[in-house]
């Protein structure tokens, strides 16, 4: 591939086609089932797969035998399915390359900026504001952009397999279902090429070696049946709230953040450490100088290292909602009947997810203080990934189209955020080799306000992409696949 004509011929394409369309797309408030439980009756996920459909369906006029099919199986979210058969003959026959990405999006989240919203697609310079661009609505359009761009030159590729999801933000729980009904028609993919992850700089192509899995769900502690006048209750009946702090110290060090049960640790690879320190030598304070921080805040930690193993390896909290409290406004001296927390961990990438929501839940509702009624209601759970050592004809690639589309070397390092199709297609095809890579960047804030996209990333993503699917066909013709 001639990597200076395939940089040409994807920036035409993005810039005619594909940044319009993104923009269109983050205009739909398409939430993932978990936020939005009327998903099919109001039909913005359909109005998203209309609007991808229908672009990917022009550009496989130029992929020869290329298929598309919205699959939708009954009471799931709707799939896109897309097959390009081989091209150049230089693949294997039984191979295939196998691109996966998501449509449905995380909800509004406030803090949004003067101008920007999430729903509100606005271009700043490289960056194209919005909810969904990044996290994941470029993938089929980066999938499709690389196929086209080896097309365009005549370069040989594998049979290629195209889906995208619209159920990864409440933990793909869809997902396997149609993993199994299309399992004929996907075959045994030998490359697995995922757009859904990140990039710690936007200045070389970033590969994800490890995924955290995730549990999480409802803490409720009910104390009363109805709110009392304060000043007549405190002191007799316990605080719904204080309880709730009590148990979250059952899992977490109020003081450090640290999880305290052993249960939910793993011990971590040598390689991932040394990678670790190897990414922290990259990137200095831009391991954490790319959050946005009120003045005077620091990390938990002043070691870079530990804050990256932190990231990608350790198991950790965070309180994402409340219920119970009533907004600052309207709070009158009342002892509350309940407060409830979501909670979502982050659990080590090699840990099982189940069992680790199990034993939350064993853990919070276990001998409830003052005889409380605590309810611990699981919401989702998924084990992590751990990427499979690169072969060989992998690491050159993917070093090689770094250099072709940034000019500079790929880089390696875990990933905090979960993709729960990559721990399922890790058990489904433990042959396969995995590129695992994004545009979610430092500032891109993906499901917080002021989500973006970086365009030229996405650009130079779509690139490494076609260069990595036409090196495969030259492994697979070689019998190293």
């Amino acid at each position: 591939m001639d990597a200076s004509k395939a940089s040409a011929f994807i920036g035409k394409l993005w810039d005619d086609e594909v940044v319009p369309r993104i923009t269109e797309y983050i205009r739909i408030p398409n939430k993932s089932p978990m936020f939005d439980k009327d998903w099919a009756a109001h039909g913005y996920m359909d109005a998203a797969v209309d609007l991808l459909e229908e672009w990917a369906r022009a550009k496989l006029e130029s992929l020869p035998g290329g298929t598309l099919e919205v699959v939708r199986l009954p009471s799931r979210t709707p799939l896109i399915f897309i097959d390009v058969p081989s091209f150049g003959n230089a693949a294997r026959a039984d191979d295939c390359v196998l691109l996966y990405g998501h449509l449905d999006k995380q909800p509004e989240m406030t803090g949004w900026s003067e101008g920007l919203g999430p729903w509100t697609p606005v271009l700043k310079g490289d960056r194209l504001y919005g909810r969904g661009g990044a996290d994941d609505g470029y993938a089929i359009f980066g999938s499709l952009s690389a196929l086209l761009a080896l097309h365009d030159q005549g370069v040989p590729h594998a049979r290629c397999v195209v889906m995208i999801e619209a159920c990864e933000e409440s933990g793909s729980y869809d997902l396997p279902h149609y993993v199994d009904h299309l399992a004929p028609r996907i075959g045994q993919p030998s490359l697995v090429v995922c757009l859904d992850s990140g990039c710690a700089n936007y200045d070389q192509l970033w590969l994800t070696t490890s995924l955290r899995g995730m549990t999480g769900g409802e803490l409720k502690v009910e104390v009363l049946t109805e709110g009392v006048h304060s000043g007549d209750a405190s002191g007799v009946v316990p605080d719904s709230f204080r309880i709730v702090r009590q148990l979250l110290s059952r899992l977490e060090d109020p003081a450090t953040g640290t999880i305290v049960p052993e249960e939910l640790y793993v011990e971590v690879p040598a390689e991932r450490v040394e990678q670790a320190k190897q990414c922290a030598s990259i990137l200095g304070d831009d391991v954490f100088d790319k959050f946005p921080w009120v003045n005077g805040m620091r990390p938990v930690s002043d070691d870079k290292v530990e804050l990256i193993l932190n990231r990608t390896w350790r198991p950790q909290l965070a309180v994402t909602g409340a219920d119970g409290l009533p907004p600052l406004e309207s709070a009158g001296n009342v002892l509350r009947p309940s407060t409830a927390l979501k909670l979502s961990l982050r659990v080590p990438p090699t840990a099982n997810g189940n069992r680790a929501g199990e034993f939350v839940k064993r853990l919070l509702e276990a001998d409830p203080p003052n005889g409380a009624k605590v309810t611990f209601k699981l919401e989702k759970d998924g084990s992590g990934w751990n990427a499979p050592q690169l072969s060989d004809w992998l690491s050159n690639a993917v070093d090689r189209a770094s250099h072709d589309a940034f000019g500079a070397p790929a880089a390696y390092m875990g990933e905090g955020g979960s993709i729960p199709f990559m721990g399922m297609l890790g058990q489904k095809f433990p042959k396969a080799q995995f590129l695992i890579t994004g545009v979610l960047g430092p500032h891109s804030n993906a499901h917080g306000p002021n989500e973006f996209l970086h365009i030229p990333t996405g650009k130079r993503v779509s690139q490494v992409v076609a260069s990595v699917v036409a090196a495969h066909a030259r492994a697979s013709e070689q019998g190293l696949t």
